[in-house]
């Protein structure tokens, strides 16, 4: 019995390195050849261009057939109005028709007056605390992926609170470098007899201070 075991561990201590050698080939992987096996270098990104940049031999941006308020407050030409609605699309999940009456894209709706109201009203109230601009995607984009309902469809009060506390007051701030409490949007407190549950459309926004207009 002893012999044997004997014999084992001797037969155990020559094979080990060669179990070991066979182990490190097998897990090590071959090196990865030059050519198009390699990893590829990451192109620059380019800033994107300027919708209403005048280009040599081209005819010159469209202008604008009317003065814009809210979410196209900022739109100087045609184009840039395009590139202003292709980010409000993507930023909640939405196509055209979401706010808009096609064909009649001017038609007063429901929801252009939301958007419109988000952008006159709350986004120039609010500062991102990482110093980011803040705009519809700062709210509306959940984990890269646009959502226009953020608070629920139908409106959830655990959800809109959850959101609120988590994601509002913890990202941003007031106009003034404040914190932003329930009373500075709802006249009051979670709780309170006062407190204004609905202030999409309201005045209740009046009180924060907004962003300095540019010169």
């Amino acid at each position: 019995m002893v012999a044997r075991v004997r014999r084992a561990w001797v037969s155990f201590r020559f094979a080990s390195p060669v179990l070991a050698g066979l182990t490190l080939v097998a897990c090590s992987g071959a090196p990865i050849p030059a050519g198009d096996s390699a990893p590829h270098a990451v192109s620059p990104v380019e800033p994107a261009k300027d919708p209403c940049l005048a280009e040599p031999g081209k005819p010159p941006p469209e202008a604008l057939a009317r003065t814009y308020e809210g979410v196209l407050a900022k739109a100087r030409c045609r184009a840039e109005v395009d590139v202003i609605m292709a980010g409000v699309s993507r930023a909640l999940g939405v196509k055209c028709n979401y706010c808009h009456l096609e064909p009649d894209f001017t038609a007063d709706t429901q929801q252009k007056r939301i958007a419109n109201f988000m952008a006159r009203e709350l986004v120039p109230r609010l500062r991102a605390k990482d110093g980011r601009t803040v705009t519809c995607e700062s709210c509306h984009m959940q984990a890269g992926r646009g959502v226009a309902k953020i608070l629920g469809s139908p409106r959830s009060e655990s959800r809109a609170l959850e959101w609120m506390t988590a994601e509002l007051v913890e990202t941003f701030e007031s106009q003034a470098h404040t914190p932003l409490r329930c009373s500075s949007c709802h006249g009051a407190n979670w709780g309170s007899p006062a407190f204004q549950r609905h202030v999409l459309l309201s005045d209740a926004l009046s009180q924060l201070p907004r962003e300095k207009p540019a010169p």
